[in-house]
């Protein structure tokens, strides 16, 4: 009976990835499908932040990059309960966090605001799950 609860547990939390990573690729599929600031003439309007500023394409492009292969690699590390997965996905989210606030302005449109924050909503209870929450004790690191 217990052993059918943390089974379910797992596969909770490993549902709440999936999820997360679903959200993730609506969340840059759709503005990169209907392009709404090329059609709205937003562009001009928008502030580029200091990342446009100071970096060129070719560092951004390495930035990009880099984030998201500490993205897939934290996911896939906790999807699998890899308790250094934890530490990296930490990593990962505070990273993401100074990029955005140092990126500029971005818009949400009407079906991307929903959409985003239930991705937001999905990060904070992983974040919560592995260190607080009933998932902690499968990323406790054993030391001899």
């Amino acid at each position: 009976m217990l052993n059918e609860i943390e089974n379910f547990n797992k596969l909770v939390f490993r549902r709440l990835i999936l999820l997360l990573v679903f959200l993730s690729i609506l969340t840059t599929l759709i503005p990169t499908l209907f392009n709404f600031e090329k059609y709205y003439g937003l562009s001009r309007f928008i502030n580029q932040g200091f990342i446009e500023i100071y970096l060129n394409n070719t560092l951004e492009l390495y930035l990009t990059l880099f984030m998201s292969f500490l993205s897939l690699m934290s996911i896939i590390l906790i999807y699998f309960f890899v308790p250094i997965g934890r530490l990296i996905f930490l990593v990962y989210m505070i990273l993401n966090f100074i990029i955005i606030m140092i990126s500029g302005d971005t818009v949400n449109y009407g079906i991307l605001f929903p959409i985003d924050w239930i991705k937001n909503v999905c990060e904070a209870l992983i974040l919560y799950f592995m260190f607080l929450g009933p998932y902690k004790k499968y990323f406790e690191t054993k030391i001899l």
